[in-house]
């Protein structure tokens, strides 16, 4: 039933249409559509903006997260009230700040649940344009055409992925019990910074590894028996 509102409120169909169609009483129809609008209107005060006024915020607002934009809370509530004051709507907003005040954006959520609050990643240019469906559809025509000319489709033994990771040969500290008060607690490690020693691991597509190849420093075999002598020492502890 709530499906069936749902496109009277969206003008997909007329009450008639969709009594006919899904063989529900044209009555029960109309009492629930009116039912459901006038909940929606009663909810707190009008809204500034109008309800259909809100519904085009809330369309920018998406527009703008799709195309990798996604506004802070900040922007919508400056947005608000420029839209104000370009319709020349009344309001409360704050004249001096020119900005919507937090109660209404808590209000416009409500109102809006198909919008929220989210911790937004950081995202950089390069890749935002790897994630376009043209460069998408792109590299799997080609991951498709790779495969296919080594014959490889049927072979996941033969797919293999090599990545590396830089690794501090110094030990991390915990978390350790101190006197209530203090600020700073030290912790003795090997080194305050400590060497950092490239590790490179690879490994095929049904999980088979081969086994890792360290890149440390030094140009003799005395650098490598140091860390091989540091890491023994250390598991030993």
């Amino acid at each position: 039933m709530s499906g069936r509102v749902e496109e009277l409120n969206k003008n997909q169909k007329s009450i008639n249409d969709i009594s006919q169609i899904y063989g529900i009483s044209s009555r029960t129809l109309r009492r629930r559509y009116e039912k459901r609008n006038q909940l929606l209107v009663t909810q707190g005060k009008h809204p500034t903006l109008g309800f259909e006024n809100e519904k085009r915020l809330v369309s920018h607002i998406l527009k703008l997260g799709d195309a990798g934009f996604p506004p802070e809370r900040s922007l919508i509530r400056q947005l608000a009230y420029q839209f104000a004051e370009k319709l020349g709507l009344k309001y409360n907003f704050n004249n001096e700040t020119k900005i919507a005040g937090p109660q209404w954006l808590k209000s416009f959520l409500e109102r809006n649940p198909e919008i929220v609050v989210r911790q937004a990643e950081g995202l950089s240019i390069q890749r935002a344009k790897g994630l376009c469906r043209a460069e998408v559809a792109k590299f799997f025509d080609l991951l498709i055409t790779v495969l296919t000319d080594n014959d490889l489709l049927d072979k996941p033994y033969r797919i293999f992925n090599m990545d590396e990771s830089g690794v501090q040969l110094n030990n991390k500290p915990g978390k350790v019990l101190a006197k209530k008060g203090t600020r700073a607690v030290k912790s003795v490690t090997s080194g305050e910074k400590g060497e950092t020693i490239t590790v490179i691991a690879c490994c095929n597509a049904i999980g088979n590894f081969l086994p890792p190849v360290l890149i440390i420093k030094g140009n003799t075999t005395t650098s490598e028996r140091k860390v091989r002598r540091n890491y023994t020492e250390r598991n030993e502890c």
